[in-house]
C-alpha cells in the first residue's frame, strides 16, 4: 500500500512538471516525501556501483531506498505520458481556469508549508526574500538557447532537471527559457526515444550532482534551506498569473473573459487539495 500511495505521488510530481510554472518538488514537499526523494538520490554514488559490481544488487537497492525510487519515477513517467496531450489542450482552450487552478495550488501550499515550518527568527525571513527574488527571476528571464542536437538535449536535461527536485521552479519553465520545451515536448508526443534517452542521460546526470547539494543543505541549514525553497516557489506566482494578454499578465477587470466564478472555484478547490494532503501526509 505504501508503494502505491508513493506512486500516486510520483504521478503528481509528473503532472506538475508538465505544467510551466509549478515543479513536482512543490507536489514533492506537500506530500512529504521530499527530503526521502532527495536523500535516495544522493545515496546512489561510487559505492553503490562497487556493490552491483560484486554482486551484492539487494544491498545496492536497499541502499538507495530502490523500491521508493522506482514507484515515483514510474508514477512520473505515467503522467508524463498520459497527461501530456491533455495538459496541452487545457492550457490552450481553457487558460485561465488552468492557470487558476495552479495559482491556488502554489499559494497554499507555500503558506501551509511557512505554518509547518514556522521559525520566529528575522534572519530565516530574509532566506524567504531572497527565494521569492530568484523565483521570479527564473520564471521571468530568459536563460538563452543552448546548442541544437544532442549535446543541448543532454545539457537541457541536466539543468532542467535540477530545476524539477526544486519546489517552485518548473522544470517544463526552465526548458521554455532554455528554448528546448517544445522539442522535448515533441519528442514525447512522436516517441522519439533516442531524444528522449540523451534528455534522460542528462537528468541522470543533474540529479546525481544537485541532489548532493540539497541533501548537505538541508541537512546543516535545514530551515533556512526551506524558506528559500518556499520563496522559490511564490517567486514563481508572476509565472502562472491566470490573466494575460500576449504573454502579459494584465489585471481581471481589463481581461476580455476573466471568468470569476470558476477561476475562484479552481483556486478554492487547490487550496482544499493542498490542505487534505497536508492532512494526509501528518497521518
Amino acid at each position: 500500500m505504501n508503494h502505491i500511495l508513493t506512486y500516486l505521488k510520483g504521478m503528481l510530481m509528473g503532472i506538475a512538471d508538465l505544467v510551466p510554472g509549478v515543479s513536482g518538488g512543490t507536489i514533492a514537499l506537500i506530500t512529504g516525501i521530499y527530503e526521502r526523494l532527495i536523500n535516495a538520490i544522493a545515496s546512489a554514488n561510487l559505492d553503490t556501483l562497487k556493490r552491483l559490481l560484486k554482486g551484492n544488487i539487494g544491498q545496492a537497492w536497499r541502499q538507495i531506498d530502490g523500491w521508493f525510487l522506482l514507484a515515483v519515477f514510474a508514477g512520473i513517467l505515467t503522467s508524463i505520458f498520459l497527461f501530456a496531450s491533455l495538459l496541452k489542450m487545457l492550457f490552450t482552450e481553457h487558460p485561465v481556469p488552468t492557470w487558476s487552478f495552479f495559482f491556488g495550488l502554489i499559494i497554499a501550499s507555500a503558506l501551509l508549508l511557512l505554518k509547518k515550518n514556522w521559525v520566529n527568527k528575522p534572519l530565516i525571513g530574509l532566506f524567504l526574500l531572497l527565494g521569492i527574488a530568484l523565483g521570479y527571476v527564473l520564471s521571468t528571464q530568459s536563460l538563452g538557447y543552448l546548442p541544437t542536437g544532442s549535446l543541448g538535449i543532454l545539457l537541457a536535461g541536466m539543468i532542467a532537471i535540477s530545476a524539477m527536485i526544486l519546489p517552485g521552479i518548473s522544470g517544463s519553465l526552465i526548458l521554455i527559457l532554455l528554448g528546448k520545451y517544445q522539442t522535448v515536448l515533441t519528442a514525447v508526443h512522436e516517441r522519439d526515444w533516442l531524444t528522449l534517452m540523451i534528455f534522460a542521460a542528462g537528468c541522470i546526470i543533474g540529479l546525481m550532482v544537485f541532489s548532493r547539494i540539497l541533501k548537505w543543505l538541508l541537512k546543516h541549514h535545514h530551515h533556512a534551506t526551506l524558506y528559500s525553497l518556499v520563496g522559490l516557489m511564490l517567486g514563481t506566482l508572476f509565472k502562472v498569473w491566470p490573466w494575460k494578454a500576449l504573454e502579459s499578465n494584465i489585471s481581471p477587470m481589463t481581461h476580455p473573459d476573466p471568468q470569476w466564478l470558476l477561476s475562484l472555484l479552481l483556486m478554492a478547490t487547490a487550496s482544499v487539495l493542498v490542505w487534505l494532503l497536508f492532512k494526509l501526509d501528518k497521518k
